[in-house]
């Protein structure tokens, strides 16, 4: 691409009388633009003026302890599971008896097998 001088270039001219010719607002439009511009800001003050603020309280036992489990939610979830808890501890299902006394209980003799050397189960009732 070639460079063309400023003096040499026909749009040059053109240009330059365009940023000499700026052309400026009457004071007639200024004067509407910042009455409109006057309005908003009035508007925009009004919807963001805060608010007086409150006298904090200090907090109650009761309130400390509700932040301190996590609010409302860790609440009602802290009460859910009590109440579930006792739901299954008084009706408890059957196998839940069954399961729950075999973990702690343990396994009865019967359940306990050997193996062989010839890998053939062999249970303590029976023998061989």
């Amino acid at each position: 691409m070639t460079h063309t001088p400023p003096e040499t270039d026909p749009l040059e001219a053109h240009f330059r009388a365009l940023r000499e010719d700026v052309p400026t607002p009457d004071d007639a439009l200024m004067a509407r633009i910042l009455a409109d511009a006057d309005a908003v800001q009035a508007d925009r003050d009004a919807m963001t003026a805060p608010a007086l603020p409150q006298a904090a309280k200090p907090d109650t036992l009761i309130t400390q302890i509700i932040k301190t489990i996590g609010g409302w939610p860790g609440l009602a979830g802290l009460a859910t599971a009590g109440i579930a808890g006792v739901w299954i501890g008084v009706s408890a299902p059957a196998t839940l008896m069954q399961t729950s006394e075999l973990l702690l209980l343990g396994a009865g003799d019967d359940a306990i097998v050997d193996m062989d050397p010839g890998y053939a189960f062999v249970g303590l009732e029976g023998g061989l």
